[in-house]
């Protein structure tokens, strides 16, 4: 054999082998299923809590009307945009809440039985009827503190309702300000401790106000405003929601 005919021979199998290697393809199976605790809304999967006895937050209310009205709702209701019902992305439904409207500390009692709002700034959606019970119906959200009420959703646990601390550590006219005043507070107020930005729709534009809590006891509340005082943070205002 040529030395040239040997060199040929090796160049035709080297290439022979290269289109003969099959090509290496991850497995595209079934995507994979949903817990029975879980479900998906424009492709996020939203995971819901194990249970209601103790719930408690706070964070921004929208609402929602006229387009919805009549459509069932995820517990397979009708939704009545005139009825005092909510929606939460996370509760178990259904689940009976107390919401509090942090600009004018209007308080209601409603059923929530529809899941929403899917956005991540809102955390819980009230109806028309709702909204307007907490009177901001004219406007597209309020600050707001959410409660299940366990004497009505768990009275086999004889738990009665306590009061809520909360300190307003600044309000602003701009994020930016706001957002500041949230890094010096978190790091001035003891670990755990729950620091967040509530946004208040204004006739002049938008106010941003740096929340702490919710706290245990007078005592808690006592030693997270003299921690804000002492690192020149300006004095907490005390909220109470009954």
């Amino acid at each position: 054999m040529s030395l040239r005919f040997f060199i040929i021979v090796v160049v035709q199998c080297t290439l022979l082998l290269g289109c003969a290697t099959p090509q290496i393809l991850k497995p595209s199976g079934p995507k994979p299923s949903l817990a029975p605790n879980q479900y998906e809304v424009f492709g996020k999967v939203y995971e819901i809590m194990p249970g209601n006895a103790g719930y408690l937050e706070i964070g921004i209310a929208s609402w929602y009307g006229k387009k919805f009205h009549g459509r069932l709702t995820a517990m397979g209701e009708t939704y009545d945009m005139f009825g005092l019902t909510a929606a939460h992305k996370a509760l178990p439904l259904p689940t009976v809440v107390k919401v509090t409207n942090l600009d004018n500390g209007q308080s209601i009692v409603l059923r929530v039985n529809d899941r929403g709002p899917f956005h991540d700034d809102r955390l819980i959606d009230l109806s028309w009827a709702a909204a307007k019970a907490l009177g901001f119906e004219n406007k597209g959200t309020a600050p707001v503190v959410v409660e299940a009420l366990d004497e009505v959703n768990h009275p086999e646990l004889g738990v009665k309702h306590q009061e809520s601390y909360y300190l307003q550590a600044g309000a602003f006219k701009s994020l930016g300000g706001a957002e500041k005043q949230l890094e010096g507070v978190t790091l001035a107020v003891p670990e755990g401790v729950p620091v967040r930005i509530l946004t208040s729709e204004t006739k002049t534009g938008n106010l941003y106000k740096v929340w702490v809590g919710p706290l245990v006891d007078p005592k808690e509340e006592n030693l997270v405003a003299l921690r804000i005082r002492d690192r020149n943070l300006g004095n907490a205002l005390r909220v109470t929601v009954e």
